[in-house]
């Protein structure tokens, strides 16, 4: 079935005026703005991602053009995460005020359907999960392959609680959230880990975790296995667009199960998500079994859960690397030998010592973030075996059992 095909014409007319809830204070063009923003891409990026000529997107979001394909406004309202009705509604009102004497008649409606309403078809399409935010079988079918479901009414959005973040407005990225929370609870419990948790032997093995940093290649995997015989499951979920998250800890089958990403693309900072989780692991579990899991998001803005936060990112930041050893090396970051002994003396890779630099001085040493990267190491293939990219994703099923030899056994 073409896109024309799936429009009702009757429908569409029958529904156009009908009595939808207006969005408040913004116009089309802003909403585009704001949410090509909150994704990180141009403009020009949006309109290839939604696609649709520049020329015809203009017009929609501007008022500006009379006759308009109802599958042009469809793909603004996915793109939007808004319904039809309501795009529809704000485009013909920026029309009327554009041609207040000469309004064609245009108009577009369609049931907002399962997929629409679940998933943020637009940053799965950024993503490479998706080629198309209108081509409904297709997705489907990825969505139902990835998860391993019989039917996509199947899917369910995982539940609101979260530790520390009560009260929290619900996030405007909230349905691409829920597609990265379901795909490491379904990992979670397949993998199932079958050792006990262990508090004090997760306090006892603390102090080894670091200089495993020192190998870049088995470092963590080694980590990971260690972890998973005292009852604590860490599996590495590359991240989404428009997703500011380092990390989270869940609990599954009454288990502390961690999630890390490679939000900021620096190997040190896969270990500092790795010990900022295991921080709340620790510290905070029982209010984590309370609330199903807890996500360390650079965006959160609630003071308590910030205050929480930071208290983790402070003793990561001191095991890992302190800021007073930060300072003692400071003199030397030019002579990259005497670095590399100092880290080596410190039991961690050498990047420890540029990145944590960075963060401490990036806004007033332009040269420290460059520094940074060039001692960064190549560990692409680590990320590679951890990680079930969005891009040629595996099913959940079949990657958790490629790994169940490797790292969970």
């Amino acid at each position: 079935m073409s896109e024309r095909e799936e429009f009702d014409a009757n429908k569409i007319l029958k529904d156009l005026f009908r009595s939808v809830e207006p969005v408040k204070s913004y116009s089309l063009r802003e909403l585009f703005d704001n949410r090509a923003r909150d994704l990180g891409v141009s403009r020009t990026s949006a309109t290839h991602l939604i696609g649709l000529q520049s020329r015809t997107l203009k017009g929609i979001l501007d008022g500006t053009q009379k006759r308009v394909d109802p599958v042009a406004l469809h793909r603004v309202a996915s793109f939007l995460q808004m319904t039809d009705e309501q795009v529809t509604q704000m485009y013909l009102s920026a029309l009327r005020s554009n041609y207040p004497d000469d309004l064609s008649k245009t108009a577009s409606a369609d049931k907002v359907q399962f997929l629409r309403e679940n998933f943020d078809l637009v940053a799965l399409k950024k993503a490479g999960f998706i080629k198309s935010i209108t081509d409904y079988a297709d997705i489907e079918a990825r969505i139902n392959h990835y998860f391993g479901l019989r039917s996509i009414e199947d899917y369910q959005r995982p539940i609101d609680d979260v530790a520390f973040s009560a009260g929290v407005v619900k996030p405007k990225n909230a349905l691409i959230r829920s597609t990265w929370i379901s795909a490491a609870r379904d990992a979670f419990k397949l993998i199932d880990n079958p050792h006990p948790y262990s508090r004090d032997a997760l306090v006892e093995f603390f102090p080894q975790i670091r200089w495993h940093s020192t190998n870049v290649k088995l470092g963590m995997p080694n980590v990971i296995k260690h972890l998973f015989k005292i009852g604590v499951t860490v599996f590495y979920l590359p991240s989404l667009p428009s997703l500011h998250l380092r990390g989270a800890t869940f609990s599954v089958l009454g288990k502390p199960c961690v999630v890390l990403t490679n939000y900021r693309d620096f190997y040190p900072t896969l270990w500092f998500a790795l010990v900022h989780e295991l921080f709340h692991v620790i510290f905070d579990w029982d209010e984590i079994k309370r609330n199903t899991y807890h996500l360390s998001d650079e965006d959160v803005d609630q003071l308590s859960v910030k205050e929480r936060e930071d208290e983790a990112d402070d003793f990561a930041r001191e095991y890992l690397f302190s800021k007073e050893k930060s300072e003692a090396v400071r003199p030397y970051l030019r002579d990259a030998s005497y670095v590399r002994h100092f880290a080596e003396l410190n039991h961690v890779h050498e990047s420890f010592v540029y990145v944590f630099n960075a963060f401490d001085t990036g806004k007033t040493d332009r040269m420290s973030w460059p520094r940074a990267q060039r001692f960064n190491p190549d560990f692409g293939d680590l990320l590679d075996k951890l990680g079930n990219h969005w891009n040629a994703p595996k099913s959940i099923t079949d990657f958790v059992k490629g790994l169940e030899n490797t790292l969970y056994r």
